[in-house]
This record gives C-alpha cells, sequence and structure tokens, in this order.
C-alpha cells in the first residue's frame, strides 16, 4: 500500500513478518499487549517509525477484540473494514493506513490469507529531508492512488492469493485463509512494489497514474478469480449439487438439495454431465433450504482448515447468523473447532450437559454429544461474545461440518440447536 508522494507501507513485509511471528511464538493475545508489541517494535521494526505507530495504536485499542465483535455481523472483510473505520476515529490515523494495520492483525489472527512475506527491495527517501517510507502514511492523507487500492476489498496479498474454498465467524473466526473477499471470494489489493520509473532526485516512485493502473489490473484480476469460482461471466456454471434458492417446502428441508439427474455425484459414469462439485456447493447442500433462502449464504473464505465457508445471516430464526465449515475428514473437523474456540479466547469451565441432558445455555462449556433420532454425533461448545451475545458452536462428524450459531436468547438458541434442523440430517 502507498500513500500520495509514493511511500510504501511495509515494502519489505518486515512489519506483516514480525506480527505474524510474534503470534506464533506467543499466541493471538500477544496483539492485544500494547506493551509487548511496543517492545516489538523497537526492538525489530526500529526501521519503520510509522508502521510501528500504526501497530502500537492497533495494540491498545484491542483490534484482535473489535475483530470478534464486528465478524458475527459484518463477516471477516466488513470486519475488517469497520474496524479500520473506527481505528482512524479513535487515534486519529489516515484511513488507509488504519486500514493496513487491521489488515495486517487479521493475517496475523489467521482471520484471513497469510500473503506474500518475501523480502522486497525498499525504496529510497524521495530527495532531501523527506520521510522514511511509512511515516507518512501513518500520520498524513494518501493520494488517489492508493485510496483507490484501499478501497477494494481488505483482501490479503496480491490477487488470488487464496486457495479455493469458501470463511466467517463469530467472535474471533472469520473470516482465515481462502477465498473470501480477495481470495475466490472477491477482488484483494496488490501491493504497490517496483517502482515505475526515477525521477530527478534519482528516488523510485510511483506515478499517480501507475497506482491507478496497477488498481485497476488488480481489481480485473480478483474479478476473473471470483468469476472462475462463483460462475460469473465469462465462467458460465456447470451443472452443481447444490443452490441457495427456496425450496417448495416452508419448513426446513431433510432431503438432498437436488435430484440424481443435476446431481454429477450421482450422473452415470462418464455421462457428459457428470462434473466434480465445488467444496462449496458441497457445503451448500448440507444446509436446510430454509437457511439458505433466497439470499441468505455468501462464500467467505477457508478459515480454520476449513475447505469452503459459508455464513447465513438475516435468519427468522433464534439463531440469526449461522456460519458453517465443511471440513475433509472427522480429524480436521476436530481440529478446526478447537482452532475456532482458541481464537475467541474459550476456555473450557464445565461439561455442558446435566444427566447427560442439555437443560441450560451454560457459558464456556464444551460436550461431546450422541443423538439417535436423527444420527448425530459431534460437540458442541456454549459461550457469549464480548456484546453479551450466546454463541453455540457445534460439529456434525457425519457431514464433517462445523456450524457457529450466534443468537440474543440463551435458552431459544440452545432449544433451536437441540432440535438439528440447522444441518441437513
Amino acid at each position: 500500500m502507498t500513500e500520495g508522494t509514493g511511500h510504501v507501507i511495509d515494502p519489505a513485509g518486515d512489519a506483516r513478518r514480525a506480527l505474524q511471528d510474534a503470534v506464533t511464538s506467543h499466541g493471538p493475545e500477544v496483539l492485544s499487549d500494547a506493551t509487548v508489541m511496543d517492545h516489538l517494535c523497537r526492538t525489530q521494526l526500529a526501521a519503520l517509525p510509522g508502521e510501528s505507530i500504526l501497530i502500537v495504536s492497533a495494540a491498545r485499542a484491542d483490534v484482535p477484540a473489535l475483530l470478534r465483535d464486528a465478524i458475527p455481523q459484518f463477516g471477516n472483510y466488513g470486519a475488517i473494514q469497520s474496524v479500520a473505520s473506527t481505528l482512524a476515529r479513535a487515534s486519529d490515523l489516515d484511513g488507509a493506513a488504519s486500514l493496513w494495520v487491521v489488515r495486517e492483525f487479521a493475517r496475523a489472527l489467521g482471520l484471513i490469507a497469510p500473503g506474500g512475506t518475501q523480502a522486497m527491495p525498499r525504496p529510497a527517501p524521495a530527495g532531501t529531508g523527506a520521510e522514511a517510507p511509512g511515516v507518512a502514511a501513518a500520520t498524513g492523507k494518501v493520494g488517489a492512488g492508493a485510496a483507490a487500492t484501499a478501497g477494494m476489498s481488505a483482501g490479503a496479498g496480491g490477487a488470488g492469493a487464496g486457495t479455493a474454498g469458501g470463511t466467517g465467524g463469530p467472535g474471533g473466526p472469520e473470516l482465515a485463509s481462502g477465498p473470501q473477499p480477495g481470495m475466490t471470494g472477491g477482488p484483494q489489493p496488490g501491493m504497490a512494489g517496483g517502482p515505475a520509473g526515477r525521477g530527478p532526485s534519482g528516488s523510485k516512485l510511483f506515478t499517480r497514474n501507475t497506482v491507478g493502473i496497477a488498481a485497476a489490473i488488480a481489481l480485473v484480476a480478483g474479478y476473473l478469480g471470483v468469476a472462475a469460482v462463483a460462475h460469473l461471466s465469462p465462467f458460465p456454471a456447470k451443472t452443481v449439487a447444490a443452490t441457495s434458492s427456496q425450496s417448495a417446502s416452508t419448513g426446513p428441508s431433510t432431503s438432498p438439495a437436488t435430484t440424481p439427474a443435476t446431481t454429477p455425484a450421482t450422473s452415470p459414469a462418464g455421462s457428459p454431465d457428470a462434473s466434480p462439485t465445488s467444496d462449496y456447493e458441497v457445503l451448500l447442500s448440507k444446509i436446510p433450504a430454509a437457511i439458505q433462502g433466497r439470499d441468505n449464504c455468501h462464500l467467505t473464505g477457508t478459515q480454520y482448515g476449513a475447505t469452503a465457508v459459508s455464513q447465513c445471516s438475516r435468519l427468522s430464526l433464534p439463531a440469526g447468523t449461522i456460519i458453517y465449515y465443511l471440513y475433509p475428514s472427522q480429524a480436521a473437523l476436530s481440529a478446526g473447532l478447537s482452532t475456532f474456540l482458541a481464537s475467541v479466547h474459550f476456555r473450557k469451565q464445565r461439561e455442558c450437559t446435566t444427566g447427560n441432558d442439555f437443560t441450560d445455555f451454560l457459558t464456556e462449556c464444551r460436550t461431546q454429544f450422541h443423538n439417535q433420532t436423527p444420527f448425530m454425533t459431534g460437540s458442541i461448545a456454549e459461550y457469549t461474545s464480548t456484546s453479551n451475545d450466546p454463541i453455540i458452536a457445534s460439529t456434525d462428524n457425519q457431514q464433517n461440518v462445523m456450524a457457529v450459531l450466534v443468537g440474543t436468547n440463551p435458552g431459544d438458541l440452545l432449544s433451536y440447536w437441540k432440535q438439528l434442523t440447522w444441518i441437513k440430517d
């Protein structure tokens, strides 16, 4: 990301690597510790004073907690935009610079694709007396080219950095690596790296036109990536296993989303219509039509080891939002649940049952369950977000799906979960 004079924020990726290394070494909570972040910046990022200001400001504002609170409502990338605006207002920072630091915190937390951290040539300061790269970006206004780039999705790395699939999650999920907006679900801004020319002073700076062209190229490349997955023009859709359209039934559907005639998995071998389905289409086939509605569910990434993630919102149910995660195996499913709960700072205090029966919504509880009709085994964890919304994270071992249910009334949310109609049996 650059600002109007051509200064690049974290041009060599040093700040990104430092944040990711800190989380790897000390856990995600380190990003909420302003004292530790200040020490890290002084010892490792002394050459990046502007980036250091942003990082310490983000830690002081507890950006990880702000992201956890915003994700259930906005999704991972919408939460990044919202928190960046909040941070800019609260800390009197430039909007594009705030967006950069919030996105890097989200990246370090695993909410979006990790992106590249390879070293890049660091441009020399322009002229004499110029600020070091990053300083102006932390305190000044960005130019038109940078604003155009920042106006795109708060994606990670360059276009196509994610992996195919789909993400979102409350209280600190959401949105991890993979096709989220900017991966396979939306465009991502590219990092302005190489110089476009050499000015009279010999400094390597982007012109405004060059940055604008780069932003346009990134936008087109991002769209083509989205189109290829979402079957938008110029990539027409083939036969799929499931859709998000409303079924004729008014209640939760318990039958397959499509008939054998239209399901590639059941088409005759060698048939021209037999084509592999995407992970996201497989995930949609497991979500009841009553929840999908007309346009309730959307691809949001591939967080916590999932191959596809769908966030279903605006639901007229005790769970107003449900985020579904698809996994390739039970082992991956179990690991995904544990990773998710760790990201929201969940600490098990008790079992969720009384005499093997779920009678009350109990915060910080986690239990294995076994249901006969319909048959389902898995895990359930109950907790509340910082805004006191009750949340249930649960798995279905038979479907290899994790669902995170966000409600407003804890008793109603648990009663809805016990019906097991939030997943197709």
